[in-house]
């Protein structure tokens, strides 16, 4: 099919031979997006459609230059409206990735601030202890994944005596944070 009757077809509104013309080309908009763009189905359809609308409204306006070459000048059209719509598309998931990530990451530098404070305020409570007991719960602190028995040998005391004291040390401790941070 001769596509360069096209621009001589729309300004003369010859909307059947306008028509049949479309109606040859948009196979051919397809099978060059689909094949040589690598669109799939779904976005070869829509920037088909686009393209003929942007085609045909360039061509009415005079904005091609030499009529033999009307359907390099569409391919061409096809194929910045394609790319443009993959870059939107891009944009437009990086967008949603990135607000993904705002929404449930919270920021490194005010977590860190958060863990100072806690620490800073841990500290006050356990140097309101007496100092046995300060030096029982930084050995807890310093060796988490020692046994309630290695605990027992090295403050000499019994290993039912190291689970109460210290569950009534970390009692102590959440109240005493609890009233500083007024929670």
């Amino acid at each position: 099919m001769e596509y360069s009757e096209l621009p001589s077809a729309l300004r003369a509104d010859d909307t059947d031979r306008v028509n049949e013309l479309v109606k040859g080309l948009y196979p051919r908009l397809l099978a060059f997006l689909r094949i040589h763009m690598n669109a799939n189905k779904a976005d070869a359809e829509d920037c088909a459609h686009n393209t003929l609308i942007l085609a045909m409204e360039a061509i009415k306006e005079g904005q091609l230059r030499d009529q033999e070459r009307v359907i390099t000048y569409i391919l061409s059209i096809a194929r910045n409206d394609y790319l443009k719509l993959q870059r939107d598309q891009r944009e437009k998931y990086l967008e949603e990735l990135s607000s993904d990530y705002e929404q449930y990451v919270p920021p490194d530098q005010l977590q860190s601030l958060f863990d100072k404070e806690q620490e800073r305020l841990l500290e006050g409570c356990l140097n309101q202890l007496e100092e046995k007991y300060q030096r029982f719960m930084q050995y807890w602190f310093d060796h988490p994944d020692d046994s309630a028995e290695s605990v027992a040998d090295e403050f000499g005391i019994s290993i039912n005596s190291v689970w109460t004291r210290k569950h009534r040390l970390i009692k102590r401790l959440n109240e005493c944070y609890r009233k500083k941070i007024k929670f």
